[in-house]
């Protein structure tokens, strides 16, 4: 019995996803809808910058809950440069065109050079990327370096948009 749970244990430990704040945001490359090549953190042009992140169409509505505030906020390309990742794993890349069309229909064209999409290996991510729920969008918030500050799971409410705005502002005076 005690051997069971040691190894319960221990793959729990294995398995578990580390916190990425203060850590250089992992290397992801992708397309954008507007067929540009992007590798994140490299291509942030040393600006504060806001990642969502999400494994699942689904996610979208949980994207938006933060987008839609911040959009309000910030806008697109001013002091605070803003990207949707779609993640999607290798088995989609054939599909790219389909699915990157598909996209394009769903999402405002000022956002296409904004949205990029990652196709390949997932695994290395949820741990560096700290994902516990590939069902929910990850908010991350990068300063100048590319490294993370902070970061938000699930929907936004009122106090988390207040900590998340407080948060961009402090890394962009």
């Amino acid at each position: 019995m005690k051997k069971f749970y040691f190894l319960v244990m221990l793959f729990s430990i294995l398995n578990a996803s580390s916190n990425p704040v203060g850590v250089k945001f992992p290397t992801i490359k992708g397309i954008s809808l507007s067929e540009k090549s992007v590798t994140f953190p490299d291509d942030l042009n040393n600006r504060v910058t806001v990642l969502s992140v999400a494994f699942k169409q689904q996610a979208q509505y949980c994207i938006n809950s933060w987008a839609d505030e911040f959009l309000k906020k910030y806008g697109l390309n001013q002091s605070v440069l803003y990207y949707e990742i779609p993640m999607l794993g290798a088995q989609w890349k054939m599909a790219r065109n389909w699915i990157d069309g598909g996209m394009r229909g769903g999402v405002p064209k000022p956002l296409h050079d904004f949205t990029v999409t990652y196709y390949g290996p997932l695994k290395k991510y949820y741990k560096s990327l700290g994902i516990n729920d590939k069902s929910d969008c990850y908010i991350y918030v990068l300063d100048k370096e590319g490294i993370v500050q902070g970061y938000f799971q699930g929907y936004s409410n009122p106090e988390t948009i207040k900590d998340f705005f407080k948060l961009i502002d402090s890394l962009n005076d």
